[in-house]
């Protein structure tokens, strides 16, 4: 299922359109991120920068003083003690390796409890800068040596800004955004999904239309809309249909009027044929070929005009019909085709909506079918049943059947396969076809158990008003002499 939908062109869609708006979140997310970091970076170096500065300048205003007044423990508790220091900003002083000053935002327990934090400050030789864990949280910090050339102490002045607060400021911006983001994603992938059923839609019309499009109606347009790619493609397949519907409307007028024509010359040659009297052995064999020629004419336009009128809604006559008397009758009717085994190998019960001459002249089809290409004697079996939804008549035989790679072209018009026997117009499986898509069914063909052909006609199940629903015949009826046949099967 979650392949099928991503090969859908909405899936698709959806699924780019969640992929570029999660790309440009991410992105952005991550551009935002850098910003924020790069500006705080930017904004306590300016600080540390300053905090250097100012110790600097109050050095050298004490060693300018008169008389000058310069020790390292003097600047660095000066320093430390002189300004209104922002809550972030941490001084220190250290002198001979130990904390002699800190500002009032700092803590001296704090920092004295970090012997290595005091190890590395005493040995600053040169201005320095890193990142240390102070009680208040991470911070960064310069240190810079202290000399006094009157003073023989060594001192070191540090100072120090926290980052920890920026740092935690920086972290909820950015999971705020993404929060937001992923809420934009939901909605815009949404969007997205609907804009997309909107767009495509034309194209599940043109698809849901060509499900639906058979060849006997091709009234079904979809509507245009706008001018769009997806507009035009509606427009064109419209246009497609209207030359296809042409061409079968005029298919089938065709078919209808040779019909029509030949039969009024076929009936004038048959009655001079009916006339004529044979004067010798050659006229009477000519008269045969002559009469069996004509029979065989006739039935191709009686088959060409049965088709025609296949695509006429008047073709079927629905009424209720006894599927078991029917049945029964199909069977007397088939006897009378061959003097063969014939057997009723079930029956259903009950009644159903039908056309019970039309279902009776594809099933004579098949058994007339059976009779042609089948050898004299074998066993051909008939029947009836409610498969679910449908109901189905089959005709089977006990020979070879059908090759498996022929079955498909059995019921095209005209068909002529390698192994067929005998004669005919090649229409009588096509007639079958019509008449079970005339009723809403389908025909079929499969290699039956123990070898040989089943054809099965299978059309809706309609059951009677007010009648009991069909059920199907607990036993087999036998219609005829019991054989086995050891022969060839049906051929279409």
């Amino acid at each position: 299922m979650t392949s099928r939908f991503f090969r859908s062109a909405r899936g698709r869609i959806l699924g780019w359109s969640v992929l570029l708006l999660g790309a440009a979140l991410a992105a952005s997310a991550l551009a935002t991120h850098v910003l924020l970091v790069r500006g705080m970076n930017s904004q306590v170096n300016a600080e540390l920068s300053h905090e250097i500065y100012e110790f600097r300048a109050l050095a050298q205003q004490r060693a300018a003083g008169s008389p000058p007044r310069v020790s390292v423990l003097a600047l660095l508790k000066a320093r430390t003690s002189q300004a209104v220091l922002e809550q972030d900003i941490v001084l220190a002083g250290m002198l001979n390796g130990k904390l002699v000053a800190t500002s009032s935002t700092a803590s001296s327990r704090s920092i004295g409890e970090n012997p290595g934090l005091l190890a590395r400050w005493a040995a600053v030789r040169q201005p320095t800068t890193g990142t240390v864990e102070l009680g208040r949280g991470q911070a960064r910090y310069t240190a810079i040596p202290v000399r006094v050339p009157a003073d023989r102490g060594r001192g070191v002045f540090v100072a120090a800004v926290l980052t920890g607060p920026q740092q935690a400021g920086i972290s909820r911006t950015t999971r705020l955004q993404l929060e937001a983001g992923a809420v934009a994603l939901l909605l815009g992938s949404a969007l997205a999904w609907l804009a997309a059923g909107r767009v495509l839609r034309p194209v599940r019309e043109t698809t849901d239309l060509a499900r639906q499009i058979t060849d006997s109606d091709l009234s079904a347009r979809i509507p245009g809309r706008g001018h769009s790619e997806v507009g035009e493609l509606a427009v064109t397949f419209n246009r497609m249909l209207d030359r296809l519907e042409a061409a079968f409307t005029a298919q089938r007028m065709f078919l209808a009027d040779v019909g029509h024509e030949l039969r009024t010359p076929i009936t004038v040659i048959q009655g001079n044929l009916d006339t004529m009297q044979a004067a010798s052995c050659d006229d009477a064999e000519t008269l045969a070929i002559a009469a069996d020629e004509l029979a065989r004419m006739t039935r191709l336009v009686d088959d060409l005009l049965l088709l025609a009128e296949a695509e006429r809604p008047d073709f079927l006559r629905p009424a209720p019909a006894e599927l078991g008397s029917l049945t029964r009758l199909l069977a007397a009717k088939a006897r009378a085709l061959d003097d063969r085994p014939w057997v009723v190998a079930g029956a259903a019960h009950g009644q159903a909506v039908l056309d019970a001459q039309r279902i009776t002249q594809a099933v004579m089809q098949l058994a007339a079918n059976a009779v042609v290409h089948t050898p004299p004697g074998t066993v051909v079996e008939l029947g009836s049943a409610i498969a679910g939804s449908a109901v189905e008549f089959t005709v089977a035989d006990h020979g070879p059947g059908i090759p498996a790679a022929q079955r498909s072209r059995v019921f095209d018009r005209f068909a002529r396969l390698e192994s067929r026997r005998g004669g005919g117009t090649g229409l009588g499986l096509s007639i079958v076809a019509a008449i079970a898509a005339a009723h809403g069914g389908t025909v079929r063909v499969q290699e039956r158990d123990g070898g040989g052909a089943e054809f099965c006609l299978a059309i809706p199940y309609i059951p009677a008003p007010g009648r009991p629903a069909a059920r199907p015949d607990p036993a087999g009826v036998q219609a005829g002499p019991s054989a086995r046949a050891s022969s060839k099967g049906i051929l279409a």
